[in-house]
């Protein structure tokens, strides 16, 4: 007897039981792979969301810019300011980005400015996506995409 006439012998019960396994599982992998991907495109960004400066003055211009970004961005105020950190408090509400900048003499002896962010119940304990990743995601992408723009020497 061939597997689909077998498969109209189970119960309905059953027959859907198996249908909808099958239908999680493709739909756990595609979750799966969106979920690289999307991780993928925020390594991108991170590595995009920094600027780079030489001398004083240039340094003092760009950090006052990335305080002000940070400041523009973050739903929560800057709790901890000094010469190489701006960070603000995570916000008590899930889902809600917050972001911090950090200040660092490389050895060549430029300074590079980088642009972190996160957002509370981004991430499930397992390192997956958690609840609000979809959302956080998009606006930790589109805040370290405009970083660089924003707060780069050009201005």
């Amino acid at each position: 007897m061939a597997v689909r006439q077998r498969l109209f012998l189970l119960p309905v019960s059953l027959r859907v039981s198996l249908l909808a396994l099958t239908l999680v599982a493709c739909a756990t992998d595609a979750s799966r792979m969106a979920f690289r991907n999307s991780e993928a495109e925020l390594e991108l960004a991170r590595e995009h969301a920094q600027v780079e400066c030489a001398g004083p003055q240039a340094c003092a211009q760009a950090w006052g810019r990335a305080r002000l970004f940070v400041q523009q961005h973050s739903a929560t105020p800057i709790e901890r300011l000094d010469d190489n950190t701006i960070e603000t408090r995570m916000p008590h509400e899930f889902g809600v980005a917050y972001f911090w900048a950090l200040r660092l003499k490389a050895d060549d002896g430029m300074t590079v400015i980088r642009l972190k962010g996160l957002c509370r119940g981004m991430y499930s304990v397992d390192g997956g996506p958690g609840w609000t990743y979809r959302s956080c995601a998009a606006q930790l992408r589109e805040a370290q995409n405009e970083f660089a723009r924003e707060v780069g020497e050009a201005h």
